[in-house]
């Protein structure tokens, strides 16, 4: 793990809520390890040299449920000041009493929006300065290493336009995150490039992308670079340099 960023370990038997949740937390620049039940998690605490940070658990678990997996991370010395959030859709008042006797500092209930969750975390252990260089590396790396395991494509586009438009790179990338699907990334590098990362994607989904986004994108003068795994590269830093070449062509 980067020294540098926060840590956060993720508690959740449910696979696709800790999927997504970790894609949550990740793209908010946060370090994320998964458990998925008491047992794992207490592992890997005692396994890791440094505390987490942050440790998010859902109450009810198998094996150890939630509150005693609590109680005995909070029997650590280590963890006797770290915050432990919970994530429970029963938000009774005799259990919200019972997690905050165990040890807890904060809670979220279930289905949870995305906004509050970040929220309630900033406020627990604050964020991390984002490079977005440093962000796209790691989206990346991620995405590299999902790929060699699945045996799939991904492809990296970088969209740049020309000279300042009226309207803001954040808002572009709002733009953008509205019409792609979930799985893709979008990462605003600076005032006039954007990156956009699309997991399951070749030479010709990416060309339909590009079609899209001169639609999406409604401001004219924007060129484009893409570069796809793994016909273009082998990780990540050859991607974008395959990707820049192409689009240093479309600029001059």
């Amino acid at each position: 793990m980067n020294r540098g960023k926060k840590s956060i370990l993720l508690v959740e038997d449910s696979t696709l809520t800790r999927f997504s949740l970790k894609k949550v937390l990740e793209n908010d620049d946060y370090e994320v390890e998964e458990a998925s039940s008491g047992e794992e998690a207490l592992v890997k605490i005692r396994e890791k040299l440094d505390p987490f940070d942050l440790v998010i658990v859902d109450i009810y678990l198998p094996g150890i449920d939630g509150l005693t997996t609590i109680e005995k991370i909070k029997k650590m010395p280590s963890y006797r000041y770290v915050p432990v959030m919970i994530l429970t859709a029963d938000t009774k008042l005799s259990t919200v009493k019972k997690a905050i006797e165990t040890g807890v500092v904060e809670y979220v209930s279930k289905p949870f929006a995305t906004k509050e969750l970040l929220q309630r975390v900033e406020k627990l252990i604050g964020r991390n300065e984002k490079d977005p260089w440093e962000i796209l590396e790691k989206v990346l790396r991620l995405e590299t290493n999902r790929a060699k395991r699945g045996g799939t494509k991904y492809a990296l586009l970088l969209a740049q336009r020309k000279s300042f438009g009226k309207a803001s790179m954040s808002d572009i990338k709002r733009r953008l995150e509205r019409r792609l699907r979930e799985i893709d990334e979008v990462v605003a590098v600076d005032d006039n490039l954007v990156t956009l990362v699309l997991p399951l994607t070749g030479p010709e989904g990416t060309a339909v992308v590009i079609k899209k986004f001169q639609e999406w994108v409604t401001e004219k003068g924007w060129c484009f670079g893409a570069a796809v795994y793994p016909e273009d590269g082998e990780d990540g830093k050859e991607l974008l340099k395959r990707a820049r070449e192409r689009l240093l062509k479309e600029t001059v």
